[in-house]
């Protein structure tokens, strides 16, 4: 066989693999040669991204060459933080460029911190009541018990929250709930109200209304509440020091997130087999009220672009947001919006 003809079949078969490739909606295997353990430090089963477990469950990390240990932790602060405490360097979590910025500021000492996928660029939290309660309007909040776990960034959005409602911190009472027990304690009216991430209307209503109750929410993102702008958070030294794994890790989350947004049904069915407990119908619920008010994406959306378009960080958006943040959450330190985040592994839509 001539060389030329040899020539022409190896550029035919990679342009047809190309094209399959495309059609599938996945980018090509990383470039790892050899399986690496890393940490998902996951913020809270209640508030995680479903893609972390249904890209371990279909087999996206394992094509990637990476082999996943999941740790689940309370939310998604305490998440980003255990990122930078990891001493191998070897992980990564569903976080957001506003924690790596608290984090830097407090503790000047830390691993510096970087995104390297976007994930949610609206802001995902909301402030959750039963309808019977007299909430109608955030002025109806004084005089209120608000339910919210201490320290999360839940809590800190409720506070700007309320400040820019007028609503002086002392005319509320703030009480300490972890997530898992948040619902519960609506429900039973031990609070009014509680704030956590959006998705949890989804499931709460579906317990409300065998209750006879119907669930209302402030969705902070209707509010011009700025997003924390979502992120695969991993230290800065995995991307100069083994860009291999980092590039393996954004590649197999947006993959998944390609999966979980176009096959919602079976990302569910993923998630809750690797968690037993969680209830299918309300997860589901979740997931599609995360998608539409968090993510920002629809199914249709998505199936016309590359996985890896979907974990493009828009620097127009990242630079108008970071002043705002940093005034809200009383930040000192002045950061580079480029040295937050990376496009390095990802695609333009």
């Amino acid at each position: 066989m001539s060389r030329a003809l040899m020539a022409g079949i190896v550029v035919v078969v990679i342009v047809f693999g190309v094209v399959l490739a495309d059609r599938a909606g996945f980018s090509s295997p990383s470039t790892l040669t050899s399986p690496v353990t890393v940490t998902d430090y996951v913020g809270g089963i209640t508030s995680s991204a479903p893609q972390d477990f249904a890209g371990d469950a279909e087999g996206i990390f394992a094509r990637h060459n990476l082999r996943v240990n999941f740790v689940t932790l309370e939310g998604t602060s305490q998440a980003v933080q255990a990122v930078a405490a990891d001493r191998k360097g070897l992980a990564f979590t569903q976080g957001d460029i506003l924690d790596e910025m608290l984090l830097a500021d407090k503790n000047p000492g830390a691993p510096a911190l970087i995104g390297i996928a976007a994930t949610e660029p609206r802001n995902p939290v909301a402030l959750i009541f039963l309808q019977s309660g007299g909430i109608k309007r955030p002025a109806d909040l004084v005089g209120k018990k608000i339910g919210v776990p201490t320290g999360s960034l839940s809590e800190q959005y409720l506070d700007i929250f309320l400040q820019k409602q007028g609503i002086a911190k002392d005319k509320v009472t703030i009480q300490n709930i972890g997530f898992a027990a948040l619902h519960p304690a609506l429900l039973q009216r031990r609070v009014d109200a509680i704030c956590e991430f959006a998705r949890g209307l989804a499931s709460l209503n579906i317990v409300a209304l065998r209750q006879g109750q119907r669930v209302g929410s402030f969705l902070f993102g209707d509010y011009q509440m700025p997003s924390p702008l979502g992120a695969v958070v991993v230290q800065k030294s995995l991307v100069d020091n083994d860009p291999a794994v980092a590039g393996a890790v954004a590649t197999a989350l947006t993959e998944a997130l390609y999966f979980c947004a176009t096959k919602p049904e079976q990302c569910t069915k993923d998630f809750v087999a690797k968690n037993p407990g969680r209830d299918y119908d309300q997860t589901l619920a979740e997931w599609k009220i995360a998608l539409k008010a968090q993510y920002g994406l629809d199914a249709a959306t998505v199936q016309k672009m590359k996985p890896l378009q979907l974990g493009w960080f828009d620097p127009n958006l990242v630079a108008s947001t970071l002043p705002e943040l940093k005034t809200l959450f009383n930040i000192n330190r002045t950061f580079d919006p480029a040295a937050l985040y990376t496009n390095r592994f990802v695609e333009r839509p």
